[in-house]
């Protein structure tokens, strides 16, 4: 079986259509997990679990343990189930070529090869003989798309503006901002919206200050405001961490410099820079917006910001640098204003 989308592979095993073998790989690990999580769970009846299932990790395992299960005969179920997981840190993983090539039928193989991808001789008689399932990491500009899209899932509602706001606040870490909806489908009941309180009572962004806000700041160049955000985020350190800002605001001026550097400045090119949304209303206000923002900067300020932002990226890892987050927080911000 070819590579096939999420949704596709969740419906070939709610209808009990199991391949032999399975190849899980790529940078985002969220599906990956979602994805071995309910083969887990579904596949072997619980009362069959113990004697026909086996969790495996690829750093403690090796390629012959992992054959001597999968070959082992099952008792009272139709399937052997065989996880391996963190099979990217499997040593000889290409050893299973053969055995993917000629998968036997009552047993079902799946590796979990996070954070990377298997290489082609692997991954080709997968493809043939099983299924093989490719998890990249969704763009940042598609991320309040994603949201918005996702959200009807767990039986809720969002606007693309807290769409926007969850986006910039938590970015691309799909399994996060899962599990703050799992947390809000507790605490709201069915068909409830997603609103910047409920944002900020359960999720614990603040509507005032937050990474969305900062970076609005300073797309109006609201210098003010820039620096009343700034001490806010200071001296709330643990909800709002000097690596995170610089990433957002990285994101955010990165845009702005891709805007000045593309030749091409028509709508189509505007949405995959700024970020794409199905209301045409909503789009030309993102569009709209940010290129009003871009037009605050010169090419020459944009690079002198993104050279700052690198360099204390650094300096807020510990590289040539002891000095304490909230101090290096207002050293960076007054050197972009300067």
């Amino acid at each position: 079986m070819a590579d096939i989308t999420y949704n596709q592979i969740i419906s070939t095993l709610e209808k009990k259509q199991y391949s032999r073998i399975y190849l899980l790989m790529g940078e985002e690990p969220f599906y990956i997990d979602q994805i071995t999580n309910y083969i887990e769970n579904n596949i072997i009846a619980p009362e069959n679990r113990d004697f026909n299932q086996i969790v495996l990790y690829g750093k403690e395992t090796d390629v012959a343990e992992i054959l001597a299960n999968v070959r082992e005969y099952p008792f009272g179920s139709p399937f052997r189930l065989v996880i391996v997981k963190e099979a990217k840190e499997l040593k000889n993983i290409e050893l299973l070529k053969s055995y993917a090539e000629n998968p036997i039928d009552s047993a079902i193989l799946v590796l979990a090869h996070k954070y990377g991808k298997a290489k082609k001789s692997l991954v080709d008689p997968i493809a043939k003989n099983g299924t093989v399932f490719t998890s990249d990491p969704i763009k940042d500009y598609k991320i309040a798309e994603w949201i918005e899209k996702e959200t009807p899932n767990y039986q809720l509602k969002i606007k693309s503006t807290e769409a926007r706001l969850l986006a910039e606040h938590i970015g691309n870490d799909l399994s996060r901002i899962h599990n703050e909806f799992q947390k809000l489908q507790i605490v709201l009941p069915p068909g409830s919206e997603i609103t910047q309180s409920v944002i900020e009572d359960h999720i614990g962004i603040n509507k005032e200050y937050n990474f969305f806000e900062l970076n609005n700041a300073f797309g109006e160049r609201n210098i003010p405001q820039i620096y009343k955000i700034t001490y806010f985020f200071a001296n709330h350190q643990k909800e709002f961490h000097l690596i995170a800002i610089i990433n957002s605001l990285n994101l955010f001026f990165t845009k702005l410099m891709t805007y000045h550097l593309t030749p091409d400045k028509g709508t189509e090119t505007l949405k995959k820079i700024f970020g794409e949304n199905r209301n045409p209303k909503i789009q030309n206000f993102i569009i709209q917006t940010n290129v009003r923002y871009a037009q605050q900067y010169s090419l020459t300020q944009l690079k002198k910001i993104i050279a700052l932002l690198s360099e204390y990226d650094l300096k807020a890892k510990g590289v040539d640098s002891n000095t304490p987050s909230d101090e290096l927080l207002k050293e960076l911000i007054y050197k972009i204003l300067h």
